[in-house]
């Protein structure tokens, strides 16, 4: 019995992929924004308040757009939430989101995200995976 225990473990280990936690406070930090041209070199910083993580906006790029619709301080993470011990659902508030809102279309959008390594994040959506997505969060110190 014992023999064909530990051979199962480690299969179980390899399938389900026995890595630590992630914690939350991973996010806390402040980001710049990587691969989307409209957004590129935006800055934000993201908070934990009251167990909850969102993100303010610190630094503009000079997009006429995001500089048209976009203030600093502005939320642009509206919320991180759990989905496992290394995958994370982020919510950004849509760049408009208020003239979105204003015509009942919606204000905001969910991203798959997990850490590529310590300061990287990929974001994906349906289905795609974030660990190979050009659409990216890295840390600035």
């Amino acid at each position: 019995m014992k023999s064909t225990l530990v051979p199962f473990l480690f299969l179980m280990c390899l399938f389900t992929g026995c890595t630590e936690e992630v914690p939350d406070d991973a996010f806390v930090g402040t980001w710049e924004l990587k691969g989307r041209t409209k957004f590129e070199g935006i800055r934000i910083k993201i908070e934990k308040h009251d167990d909850a993580l969102t993100g303010r906006i610190v630094k503009l790029n000079n997009n006429k757009l995001v500089k048209m619709f976009a203030d600093s301080s502005d939320v642009w993470v509206s919320g991180i939430q759990r989905v496992s011990k290394y995958e994370f659902k982020l919510t950004e508030r849509k760049l408009a989101a208020d003239l979105f809102s204003l015509y009942g279309q919606t204000t905001s959008q969910d991203f798959k995200v997990e850490f590529i390594d310590d300061n990287t994040v990929g974001l994906a959506t349906e289905g795609a995976d974030p660990k190979n997505s050009t659409v990216l969060y890295k840390r600035v110190p």
